[in-house]
């Protein structure tokens, strides 16, 4: 399902916050994702009163592993729409998330960001320090290809929101001439729909941007940054665990049972027990047999899926250059 793999990417990638639109959860929805994944995520969601589970949904994924779940609340503004999550940080600062999915229509776009402003002054909660999500416009022409204006009006109104909020578009001013799209439409036209905004005095703290293809079912790309403040302790990279995708590969599987059948002749034959020739030190051999050849089936996946992503991605150069 598409929330096993929202776990397995969480995981993968070792992401501390997912912020997600287009949701479509119900509380059923909800109440299965909390009986399931409740080991390494916590999830809090909004979606539209009116009309649940429908696209206007968005939510908030924290893992567990990395963030301080415990304390994390989250202050709706428009239902299924706009909701900031509140948690506390490594240095037990609060740091506050805006999660965004604005609407489609731009006529609407005014009486959205003025309605945010509104709702987030009226709580007296202190500042954004990040504001994510689908924008549904851009802000300059270089975001889409064809190069075009958008809406006057609702670009205005989120231009004013960011101005109230004190927030930056940060890759655009590090990345001043390039392009970058996370949303393809039908009209064969591309945009940067999904950007990640934040404080100013953030902005150098933010590193390690990207934008890519995501394994969660989506047709928009996933964009990510690292926030890095001053006096984090250093996470290492864990342990290793193996990738779900390759649970059912034959070949692999043929090698691990080999394996396994002469460690046991090994073991049958064993007469003397000493410190070099003993059933733990069998076993122990066998475990790391097993890794490394699990790792080597890894690299041959990824190397078929490394390779379609580049195909990919030099078709979409042609498209846009």
């Amino acid at each position: 399902s598409k929330w096993t793999t929202v776990n397995q990417t969480v995981r993968d990638k070792k992401i501390g916050v997912l912020c997600l639109q287009e949701t479509h959860l119900t509380t059923d929805h909800q109440n299965q994702i909390d009986t399931l994944f409740s080991r390494r995520l916590r999830v809090l969601s909004t979606s539209d009163p009116i009309r649940p589970g429908n696209s206007a949904g968005i939510a908030f994924v924290l893992n567990k592993e990395i963030t301080n779940t415990a304390d994390a609340t989250m202050r709706v503004l428009i239902p299924g729409r706009a909701a900031v999550l509140s948690l506390k940080w490594h240095n037990n600062e609060t740091i506050n998330i805006l999660n965004i999915y604005a609407p489609n229509n731009a006529n609407e776009h005014r009486n959205f960001w003025e309605k945010i402003n509104s709702e987030w002054s009226r709580t007296h909660a202190g500042t954004i320090d990040l504001m994510v999500g689908d924008f549904n416009i851009t802000e300059e022409p270089i975001d889409r290809a064809p190069a075009r204006y958008d809406h006057e009006s609702a670009t205005e109104a989120l231009r004013e929101l960011r101005s109230a909020l004190n927030l930056q578009d940060t890759w655009c001013l590090e990345n001043p001439n390039q392009r970058m799209f996370t949303f393809s439409s039908n009209h064969n036209s591309l945009s940067r729909l999904d950007r990640i905004y934040t404080s100013t005095r953030h902005s150098e703290s933010m590193i390690d941007w990207d934008s890519h293809i995501s394994h969660i079912p989506t047709d928009h790309h996933m964009v990510s940054v690292r926030f890095a403040p001053p006096g984090l302790p250093h996470i290492g990279k864990g342990r290793w665990s193996w990738p779900i995708g390759i649970m059912t590969d034959e070949n692999l599987i043929k090698r691990i049972v080999r394996l396994g059948i002469e460690t046991q002749q090994t073991l049958e034959e064993m007469n003397v027990r000493d410190n070099t020739s003993n059933p733990q030190k069998s076993w122990s051999t066998l475990k790391t047999k097993i890794t490394d050849i699990a790792k080597e089936t890894l690299k041959i996946h990824l190397g078929k899926v490394n390779q379609r992503i580049r195909t990919l991605t030099k078709d979409l150069c042609k498209i846009t250059n």
